[in-house]
């Protein structure tokens, strides 16, 4: 490849294909998604094969160099994965010496992510002459970390126009991101009242204790969130875990918010899980003073989002079902629901906020929580709200209203993700496919983009493009794609329609091609011990090739296993669906330890959440709630004597 930094041109040719294909089948047309993807696979391979193998190169490895990685990032934006390509090829900026112009132009294009590709762009563009290299390198300096080359030469052509502040936010940057050398030569430059507390921090993060050594600091260090972030840290890692739990359980509000809030967040997570119920408690409560007020933390970064939601189901918990403290529980798990982005993870918080707020005799509080839970009634949680309400899942078969206009047609099919699904959908595995699936659905910022995504599905033949599609959707606000979240498919005769989708849905998106990492093959995800097991119980020869190849085989051995799950449980569908992802041994191993809930003593909602395995957890949950959709969307194939409710799967005694 040639070392040339290249800027896009996509070829109208990439996308041809997808203008001129054929009306997508019908959305209920079972039959007709086969059809569409058989003559996918028929077809010749595309341009983009080149470049998805070119992309799966580049993603599974660090060793290429800046211009391979930039390249293909100009070539290619919106391929999953962008933000791995452009970490490496800013970690190629520190090792290779690439012309100013050229780390500009991609700069120009693809803001840096890392503080010390900040300070590589700040340098280009200041060899470059360009007026906003002062505000950049500022930045950079303000950021923390930098190469010891950038942080030398931004010092020297800028030095007189750093401030007291400039010199004290780049302090406090480098004692969050424990860069102690850099923080040893900072310390000269900082302001004289605030350097005892920095003395303090530096030894922290250094990994002694400050008292020690006699670093005496300001009462007003305590409510300092770099400070607390510094000494709790030192405090966990040399062993003194309780001061840690103490400090943090009992500390005064904050007087600022802390330089990296997630990092924050994961220190508070950390010490909370290490901690007795009350302060752990007590912990998740204090989170508020690390954000501006009104902050939306489901639009922040998944990592900070995914320790925040940890943390309030840790304290939510832990005042419930420890404490018995439902009022003290019921906020953090509102926190939980607020701060996700998911339905189920939303559906969940706003539900468990709801029974504390009932707990607690808060009747008021409980049908809020609970009216916000059925915002999500495809959900498990949201369908245990409806029935706490009273109410029924509303209709399901809805189509979005949303009709995409030319202009946005046209502008959906010239981005080159779009051909790369396509191309993907032809003959990529599965795991290569899936990638380039979500990563379109997730573009999806208006209805009309998750229609035209529906209708690529459709034409493609990929139910599992339309599962992910619809789910994103979901995700995004647009409520009205259960006919394509749910796509159905022809069952052998004398299986369970309702399971072999339920199932099939959550195993492999309808996926027939479908690999898992552990070897789980086809539809209905059937390891091949399993497999051959089945086949033998049913009297069918075991071919192995037909389990990816012949949907019907694969669907006959998985809903048979599924079958055998539920007679050795009695008819439990919990355990059985259970027993179908991790197996009886393990659904025995925690009958055994957490109690048997049918014999009526425990709640089995309770029981499903201390699963330990949180794929087996997760996996109860959605296959259930799919039952309860697929039968409330087919009645006329539900069985069971017409559509049944969550708690009817679950075989509880009172609904909710």
């Amino acid at each position: 490849m040639s070392s040339m930094l290249r800027f896009p041109l996509i070829a109208t040719m990439l996308v041809a294909p997808l203008l001129t294909a054929s009306a997508p089948p019908n959305v209920t047309d079972a039959g007709s998604w086969d059809a569409a993807r058989a003559s996918l696979v028929a077809s010749q391979p595309g341009q983009m094969a080149q470049a998805i193998s070119r992309w799966e190169q580049l993603t599974s490895s660090a060793a290429f160099g800046f211009d391979d990685y930039a390249n293909f990032l100009l070539t290619y934006p919106g391929f999953p994965l962008e933000a791995k390509l452009r970490g490496y090829a800013e970690g190629k900026l520190q090792q290779q010496d690439v012309p100013a112009s050229r780390t500009a132009a991609y700069f120009d294009r693809f803001p840096p992510l890392t503080n010390p590709a900040r300070g590589s762009y700040a340098i280009a563009l200041a060899a470059l002459q360009r007026p906003e290299a002062y505000e950049m390198a500022r930045a950079a300096w303000r950021g923390g970390s930098l190469s010891a080359t950038a942080e030398a030469t931004i010092f020297s052509m800028f030095a007189n126009r750093l401030s007291a502040d400039d010199h004290d936010a780049r302090m406090d940057a480098l004692l969050w991101q424990r860069d102690t050398i850099a923080a040893q030569r900072q310390l000269a430059y900082v302001s004289p009242n605030t350097r005892q507390t920095f003395m303090a921090r530096l030894s922290a993060a250094q990994g002694s204790n400050p008292d020690a050594l006699g670093i005496s600091v300001p009462d007003s260090a305590l409510r300092d969130p770099g400070y607390i972030f510094n000494i709790v840290r030192q405090m966990r890692k040399s062993g003194r875990t309780y001061d840690a739990v103490n400090l943090l359980a009992t500390r005064p509000p904050l007087a600022s918010l802390p330089h990296d809030q997630a990092d924050w967040v994961e220190e508070l997570l950390v010490t909370a899980r290490a901690a007795a119920a009350l302060p752990a408690m007590r912990i998740a409560a204090s989170i508020d003073d690390a954000f501006a007020p009104g902050t939306d933390i489901s639009a922040m970064s998944y990592g900070l989002r995914d320790d925040y939601t940890s943390l309030m189901w840790l304290g939510g918990t832990k005042a419930l079902w420890t404490l018995n403290d439902p009022a003290s529980a019921a906020p953090l798990f509102y926190r939980y629901g607020a701060a996700a982005r998911t339905p189920q993870t939303r559906s969940k918080g706003f539900y468990w906020a709801g029974l504390a707020a009932s707990n607690a005799g808060d009747s008021a509080a409980a049908q809020k929580y609970f009216s916000m839970a059925i915002a999500y009634p495809d959900q498990f949680y949201g369908m245990l709200a409806l029935e706490r309400l009273g109410k029924p899942i509303p209709s399901l078969k809805r189509e979005p209203d949303a009709i995409p206009t030319r202009e946005e047609r046209a502008a959906f099919y010239a981005r080159p993700i779009a051909a790369a699904v396509r191309e993907a959908a032809r003959q990529a595995p599965w795991s290569t496919s899936v990638r380039f699936f979500r990563e379109i659905a997730d573009q999806a910022s208006s209805e009309a983009e998750h229609v035209l995504v529906a209708e690529l599905a459709q034409s493609l033949g990929r139910r599992d493009l339309a599962v992910i599609n619809g789910e994103k959707a979901q995700e995004h606000g647009y409520d009205d794609f259960h006919a394509h979240a749910f796509p159905t498919i022809p069952t052998p005769p004398g299986t369970d329609w309702t399971m072999a989708h339920a199932i099939t849905r959550q195993e492999s998106q309808f996926a027939q091609n479908a690999i898992s990492h552990a070897g789980a093959r086809g539809l209905m995800q059937l390891m091949p011990g399993t497999a051959r097991e089945q086949a033998g119980k049913l009297g069918m020869a075991y071919l192995s090739a037909s389990l990816i190849s012949d949907a019907d085989y694969n669907i006959r051995l998985g809903s048979g296993y599924f079958a055998r799950m539920m007679d050795y449980y009695g008819g439990s569908y919990p355990l059985a669906v259970a027993a179908y992802n991790a197996g009886p041994g393990n659904v025995n191993k925690w009958l055994r330890a957490n109690g048997d809930p049918r014999s009526g003593g425990l709640d089995w909602i309770r029981w499903i959440e201390d699963i330990p395995i949180y794929e087996t957890r997760n996996y109860v949950q959605r296959v259930l709630e799919n039952a309860v959709v697929y039968q409330q969307m087919n009645p006329d194939k539900a069985g069971y004597g017409g559509p049944k409710g969550i708690s009817w799967f679950l075989g509880k005694r009172t609904p909710g």
